[in-house]
């Protein structure tokens, strides 16, 4: 474990044997549009299905293993506990695989599985948002959304997605994104504390988190997740946004409240209406 503020990103002999033993699943993540997502965190990674966490993947060096860590109750096929013989951990199953194990363990059946176990037991409509945010969003170099979930070792809280801003002069800056539902009660004024605090500490800690995701985002290149061809600079100022999604009625009056308390907080308002001149 590193000693800096914030550390996610893999020591090269943990990157090396993820990037090698997970091609195939990082082929399918790609395939799925990110429906599934992988995150780079301390020395581990961090599949999520549908912004959800899905399971937590650390690479044992000594043993040459895989610790697998997953809610049980996103596994209820008894012949996957049968056959790859978990470890019970309270409300979670820990799994030592070898490489040869993590194919048939994350296949597609077993992946289609303990998605509909996480839609029944886990389903959070934000979360749906803030991950349709990061699909919709997968291929722009002026906006990368870099991270989800971020704390750093000082922090209680978490930033809902960390992105990088591309500025007029090839750089970057980083954004946070605190991403709302419109009937979110939080939208009329805890938000903006949030983001206050979350910006605060990137500007604090700027150079740590700086080295931290140049390594971050070199490393995701180079397993396929983000486009090869950037190359990342990032530099001081950082922005803020409130990202709102529907319900327009309600949102429209925690937003103008919002604006009225705290008149530079920056808001995207993302709405569904339907335009039949729009019809493909």
């Amino acid at each position: 474990m590193k000693n800096n503020v914030i550390s996610r990103y893999l020591s090269q002999e943990i990157f090396d044997a993820v990037s090698k033993d997970f091609k195939f699943l990082i082929d399918r993540i790609i395939q799925s549009g990110f429906e599934y997502d992988l995150q780079i965190r301390d020395d581990y990674v961090n599949l999520y299905y549908k912004g959800n966490s899905l399971s937590r993947i650390e690479y044992k060096k000594r043993k040459k293993l895989y610790e697998i860590k997953i809610n049980s109750k996103f596994i209820t096929n008894l012949s996957v506990r049968e056959k790859f013989k978990p470890i019970k951990e309270n409300d979670y199953l820990l799994f030592l695989l070898s490489k040869k194990q993590l194919h048939p363990f994350f296949s597609l059946k077993n992946l289609t599985a303990m998605g509909k176990n996480i839609k029944k037991v886990q389903f959070q409509e934000e979360l749906v948002f803030e991950q349709m945010l990061l699909t919709d969003n997968a291929e722009r170099d002026d906006l990368i959304i870099i991270d989800r979930q971020v704390a750093d070792r000082d922090s209680s809280t978490k930033m809902d997605l960390l992105s990088l801003k591309g500025n007029s002069a090839g750089k970057y800056q980083f954004c946070v994104l605190e991403v709302k539902l419109g009937n979110n009660p939080e939208l009329k004024n805890d938000v903006f504390t949030q983001l206050k605090g979350y910006v605060e500490r990137i500007t604090e800690n700027f150079q740590q988190y700086k080295e931290c995701y140049e390594k971050n985002v070199l490393q995701k290149q180079e397993l396929g997740l983000l486009p090869d061809g950037l190359k990342i600079n990032i530099v001081k100022g950082v922005l803020g946004l409130v990202v709102v999604g529907g319900y327009s009625g309600l949102a429209k009056k925690s937003i103008r409240e919002l604006k009225t308390r705290h008149p530079h907080i920056k808001v995207l308002h993302i709405k569904n209406k339907i335009n039949f001149n729009k019809v493909q």
